[in-house]
């Protein structure tokens, strides 16, 4: 995938669009340059969660919070990570910032989502990104594993080496990146891979709280047009059941893989896909089948528990017994990644402070 990144959002991150949402929330712009007259608007908050699929309505959003932004990388997510983008698909992503000592101090973070035509994006502190792709949640680990993150040296370049852009005399707007960063990106892509038990449990409960979603007719603003079409949200349906496969290869293998179009693991997934957009299956199908497959999900994670519990090793519980014959010391590993990768983060953000 990461080879892919530029043939996948090149087009996108090359766009006047996306140069002026990073512009205009950067604080590295000179002074002489910055115009914030366009600024992106959002919502403060120091509760805003991006674990829900929930979207703000835009407020103001000032000159001061937007100079508070040192932007630590881009992160993409969504329908072409997976391979499953059409025409009219959007680009989702992160935008990860160093919190600066008013932040620490005061405990308020900016946290705020963004909804446009063809974007979203959510903006996010950097400490907490990391805590929560440490912690299992599936759309902070997709970028990671995927690959598909752009570094300010990156976006300097991409913007220098745009013709039109050079045309226009627009400048870069990024400082050099750390290498510390990308350091600890591959360590927390490490640690991400050995923390098996909670990412599996947060991927089986993200397909079944979008179950629930389904069964209590719980529609976003993005699809309410499918209860007239289908008479139930398939894209919740098309992503609770992409999930669960997601977790099923990653429970018999061992690796975590987002990328859907044309894998082996998936191929039941896309022909189920394909029955539900004929709508050959109903909502009360749809429910009934995710429900089962959950069920027999855990009953298989449960056999691995049991394998591992009665071969005294309680430090893992996933994949087929040849896989936990090299998983020994991963507990052990795990933890000592851990405190290293806490070490990291507190060190990137005193240094960005």
């Amino acid at each position: 995938m990461s080879s892919d990144k530029d043939k996948i959002y090149g087009g996108f991150v090359n766009s006047h669009v996306f140069y002026n949402i990073i512009k205009s929330l950067s604080n590295n712009i000179s002074a002489a340059r910055a115009s914030y007259c366009n600024m992106p608007a959002g919502v403060l908050s120091d509760t805003d969660s991006p674990d829900s699929d929930k979207k703000k309505n835009k407020n103001s959003f000032g000159e001061d919070d937007a100079q508070k932004l040192n932007i630590a990388f881009i992160a993409f997510y969504g329908s072409r990570n997976y391979g499953l983008q059409s025409p009219e698909s959007d680009y989702d992503f992160f935008i990860v910032y160093y919190p600066n000592f008013h932040n620490f101090f005061n405990n308020k973070f900016i946290r705020y989502s963004v909804i446009e035509a063809n974007y979203d994006y959510f903006i996010t502190p950097f400490h907490e990104f990391i805590h929560h792709a440490m912690n299992g949640n599936v759309k902070f680990i997709e970028p990671l594993i995927c690959g598909s993150i752009y570094f300010p040296d990156e976006l300097n370049l991409i913007f220098k080496n745009n013709a039109v852009f050079q045309e226009k005399n627009i400048q870069t707007i990024f400082r050099s990146s750390d290498s510390l960063l990308s350091n600890l990106l591959e360590e927390v892509n490490q640690f991400i891979l050995l923390n098996y038990e909670k990412n599996f449990n947060s991927f089986i409960g993200l397909a079944n709280n979008k179950r629930l979603n389904i069964a209590k007719d719980n529609y976003t603003s993005n699809t309410i047009v499918c209860k007239d079409i289908y008479g139930y949200d398939i894209k919740e349906a098309i992503n609770a059941l992409r999930i669960i496969f997601l977790a099923q290869n990653y429970l018999s293998s061992g690796k975590i893989d987002f990328f859907v179009k044309n894998n082996d693991a998936y191929i039941e997934f896309e022909k189920i896909c394909i029955d539900i957009k004929n709508k050959i299956i109903s909502k009360k199908d749809i429910l009934q089948l995710l429900e089962s497959m959950i069920k027999n999900i855990n009953h298989q994670a449960d056999k691995y528990a049991a394998f591992s519990a009665n071969n005294n090793n309680k430090s893992y519980f996933i994949g087929t017994e040849s896989i936990n014959k090299d998983t020994d010391n991963f507990g052990f590993r795990r933890e000592e990644l851990e405190a290293d990768i806490q070490k990291k983060i507190e060190n990137i953000c005193k240094k960005n402070l």
